[in-house]
């Protein structure tokens, strides 16, 4: 019987899993970095701890179920420590976790298996490999083969305006990390895979879209996320079946081949992918629930996610099952994000909010939420189309208040 559950991380995400285990009977201990008050509130214990620091988590070791949010610690092996220490963990270890903190590791999974979902790419060591690259394909993305919060791929015609400035950006990456990961550019419609993995089989999350622009009408510079949708049927309205259906072959085969190389993946998947004219191709994996992406599913999650993350960690997922609405995320962010966000500012939620309300990054100073200059508050409603959840967390926008910055346009359109 599960009693008493970790979970690992102080952002949204974080607090919409501690959300859901807050629906069970069950005793809740947040390991946060910085408080979290939404978390917090939710909570019977709340430790603030180096959350990448092994050695903190001995402290946890009566536990019986841990969840872990952000992708860092699970890069330096908080998952191996807990479980050394007989905790049951619905994450990956740290050698499959690499599908997330080395994106050269990622392409060379796909590649030496044959996995069809690669975009032209090149793994380059030298100064020369990045210019011969550069000569084929002008246009790139720019990857560091580290973890940097989200914030270290560039593009050209984004970021990189000319190829004086690829370069320089693809040199610094090598003499950093000793290698950088250039991909041909792809253009087309990004959405997003998430699965449940036991080890052996995948259960699919519904569909999302994120909208990664600061502004209105997909402008301005990239960010963690202003807002993402999901559909009533779990799927997307402009993908076709097909797209679908490649998107869950390339993930199902990723599993299949790291099991033969590595081990069991146990833990959720996030793919991100893109349909281009030509194919649908694999971005990036990241080896937990997206932010915001975690707060469309789980918030349709019928199936207590104690029996979801047990299963996932024993090699035997129960039945899954998510409520048929279409959901709507809104991010509210300080002023200036990403490139120049006012910091400690107060934010004021005022009564009869009837969206859920998740805390990002803010902190509570003598009572009051301040945030800390990256995003601050989501918003998500609930509907039986995208259009009449839209229109319920548009109407609670007004309810936040203090020096913060909304896309208008988040699922404008969708049906």
């Amino acid at each position: 019987m599960i009693s008493k559950v970790l979970v690992v991380g102080n952002g949204a995400r974080e607090h919409a899993i501690v959300k859901k285990l807050s629906q069970e009977d069950v005793e809740i201990t947040a390991a946060m970095s910085k408080l979290n008050p939404g978390i917090a509130k939710l909570c019977k214990r709340v430790e603030l701890i180096d959350i990448n620091d092994p050695l903190q988590f001995v402290q946890f070791k009566d536990h019986d179920l841990a969840f872990i949010g952000p992708e860092a610690p699970l890069s330096v092996g908080i998952s191996d420590t807990l479980i050394e220490l007989g905790v049951t963990v619905a994450a990956p270890v740290k050698a499959l976790a690499r599908l997330e903190w080395s994106k050269a590791y990622a392409r060379e999974v796909l590649d030496r298996n044959g996995i069809k979902g690669n975009p032209a790419f090149k793994i380059c060591k030298t100064e020369d490999q990045v210019s011969s690259f550069l000569d084929e394909y002008p246009d790139v993305a720019v990857k560091p083969d580290v973890l940097t919060g989200g914030k270290g791929v560039k593009v050209t015609g984004q970021h990189l305006l000319t190829r004086n400035e690829t370069e320089a950006y693809a040199f610094d990456m090598i003499k950093n990390d000793g290698l950088v990961v250039l991909e041909e550019k792809l253009i087309g419609k990004e959405f997003t895979l998430q699965a449940f993995v036991d080890g052996t089989r995948l259960h699919y999350m519904p569909l999302v879209r994120d909208f990664k622009r600061a502004y209105d009408n997909d402008e301005g510079p990239n960010t963690g996320s202003m807002g993402s949708f999901s559909s009533a049927d779990h799927d997307m309205p402009d993908l076709p079946e097909e797209t679908i259906i490649k998107a869950k072959r390339i993930m199902q085969e990723t599993m299949d081949a790291i099991r033969e190389e590595v081990g069991p993946y146990k833990g959720p998947i996030y793919g991100g992918f893109m349909v281009t004219d030509d194919d649908t191709y694999l971005i990036e994996y990241n080896c937990r629930l997206g932010d915001p992406e975690a707060i469309n599913v789980l918030s349709l999650l019928e199936t207590p996610l104690t029996e979801v993350g047990y299963g996932m960690a024993n090699g035997k997922l129960p039945v899954i099952c998510f409520n048929k609405k279409a959901t709507v995320c809104i991010y509210l962010v300080p002023e200036g994000y990403p490139v120049a966000p006012v910091k400690d500012q107060p934010i004021y939620v005022a009564d009869g909010v009837q969206s859920e309300l998740y805390f990002a990054s803010v902190y509570d100073d003598s009572g009051v939420i301040k945030t800390t200059g990256s995003r601050a508050v989501a918003l998500l409603a609930k509907g039986e189309s995208v259009t009449e959840a839209r229109e319920k967390v548009y109407n609670d926008i007004d309810k936040i208040t203090g020096r913060l910055h909304f896309r208008t346009d988040i699922a404008k359109g969708i049906p």
